[in-house]
């Protein structure tokens, strides 16, 4: 019985509400843009259930009434969805529906029905909202102990006698929504730190919380916009809508990240080597050569389209065959550690497959940021196109078979894992059928399961890093979803 979980950690069931107006909100010298998720807001009430940097996941539950969201309204039944971003913040395609199932407590008794749960899978720990016999929500977390997690805690520096629901996580900052504590009015969004154990809260921002009612918040994940996506009650409405809620100058009104590339082939810098960038229209957006190093700053470039990127010798001869491209964002001192071109990370790489010109499609978040997988829509070869390796399992099931075993072991056989450097990439997943935490840990189970067959076959436990990552979205069918996928990640540098 499994249920989705983001890639990092996700939001499970019901309902939100904020009330803010549209247009500019000031807040101090600080200007922020109101826009609706349009193609996502109906006659219904639509709720955020969280955001993963790719994907935004919402609930939409008919409109029963216009009465103040409280009590069993957090627990209505509703439809799921799951939206993508097709360009800046605000702009969706239509939600997806999606298969979630309640989450149930029945393992920890005196723990009331669930509200909503988050999960932090980096940290091992998870807050829920949970329904209290005086009839108020309040917020329990639990940590991780091996494969299960310890009995989940009231959160005494949090709750009040009046309801803290809708739990998110952002970089182990804990979100919720409370009408128990001082704010513009109504139930506002607070922020409670990791490092304080969550014992006290503040506030977010004027234009985030206004006198309506914010019901659940989740950080959009730029610093640029310093924005968040919430459900919102409309200012002089009375149903549950989404909005996206952002710093707007005209720096960031486009989302834009600090790029750089860098060619090699056979460790050795390709210098010379020359970088056009068009967009969509086929507007020459920029063209430069790498230096001695091999090395290019790109600049900001926008990602709020694809951008085809050609890549060709200046002197017109061929590219070399086998050479890599990497791509690098800029970071912080805080973000980078160590790295190979300080102040750079690598965030991508692709094989060039030699030939006059090679040309790759440069997309937004999805193509710099996910594993190791880009988009359908781009042509881009991945490092040395990682081989790899798909198990299923039965439902519920995290153990492997000796034919299962025997299929790794072929696989394995036709690798030169043992004499190149690298390491195995191990993750496993669940269908969307079952419970947020159970299928987090399912997925984590499945993973450390073929993690250790490897080891059994001859991998050093050090050569393997594996992690669960609760359901997989893509996938025809729930047997393709339930798997764990081995890649071999050869060492390119």
């Amino acid at each position: 019985m499994e249920i989705p979980i983001s890639l990092r950690f996700f939001f499970q069931v019901v309902s939100c509400g904020v009330a803010l107006g549209l247009g500019l909100v000031g807040d101090g010298l600080i200007a922020q843009q109101v826009v609706p998720l349009d193609a996502l807001n109906s006659t219904n009430d639509e709720v955020l259930l969280g955001w993963d940097g790719s994907s935004l996941f919402y609930r939409s539950i008919p409109r029963t009434s216009d009465t103040e969201k409280a009590g069993a309204w957090f627990l209505s039944q509703g439809q799921e969805y799951m939206a993508l971003p097709k360009k800046g913040w605000a702009s969706f395609t239509d939600g997806k529906p999606m298969n979630l199932r309640a989450w149930s407590a029945a393992d920890w008794p005196g723990i009331g029905e669930v509200q909503h749960v988050a999960v932090d899978a980096d940290r091992g720990v998870l807050v829920m909202s949970a329904l209290q016999p005086a009839g108020d929500f309040d917020l329990f977390m639990a940590q991780r102990s091996g494969s299960e997690w310890t009995s989940p805690l009231p959160l005494t520096g949090l709750n009040t006698t009046a309801d803290e629901v809708f739990p998110n996580f952002d970089s182990g900052a804990l979100l919720f929504a409370s009408n128990g504590h001082p704010g513009l009015g109504g139930f506002d969004i607070y922020r409670s730190e990791r490092r304080s154990h969550y014992a006290d809260c503040t506030p977010l921002q004027k234009g985030v919380n206004t006198a309506g009612d914010e019901l659940a918040a989740v950080s959009d994940g730029s610093p640029a916009s310093q924005g968040y996506y919430v459900s919102a009650v409309r200012m002089g409405g009375q149903g549950v809508d989404l909005y996206w809620v952002g710093t707007f100058t005209e720096d960031n009104a486009r989302a834009k990240k600090e790029l750089a590339v860098e060619v090699v082939y056979r460790r050795v810098p390709v210098e010379r080597a020359l970088f056009e960038i068009h967009d969509r229209s086929g507007v020459l957006l920029m063209s430069d050569a790498t230096d001695g190093q091999g090395r290019l700053v790109l600049g900001a470039v926008e990602l709020d389209a694809a951008l085809e990127v050609k890549v060709s010798m200046e002197s017109g001869r061929s590219i070399p065959d086998g050479a890599v491209c990497h791509v690098y964002e800029l970071c912080g001192p805080a973000d980078c550690g160590e790295t190979h071109w300080p102040g750079w990370r690598r965030v991508r790489s692709y094989r060039i497959e030699g030939g006059a010109a090679f040309v790759f499609d440069l997309l937004p978040l999805d193509a710099l940021e996910r594993w190791p997988r880009p988009s359908g829509q781009d042509a881009a070869l991945w490092r040395g196109d990682f081989p790899s390796c798909k198990v299923n399992f039965a439902t519920a099931e995290f153990t492997l078979s000796k034919a299962v075993e025997m299929q790794i072991l072929q696989w394995l056989e036709g690798l030169n894992w043992s004499v190149n450097g690298g390491y195995f990439e191990v993750r496993g997943f669940t269908d969307a059928q079952g419970e947020v935490v159970r299928n987090q840990v399912l997925s984590e189970q499945r993973a450390e399961e073929t993690a250790r067959v490897l080891v059994r076959l001859g991998v050093k436990s050090s050569r393997i890093k594996w992690s669960g990552h609760g359901v997989a979205y893509e996938g025809t069918t729930e047997a393709d979803q339930r798997r764990v996928e081995v890649r071999w990640v050869e060492a390119v540098e």
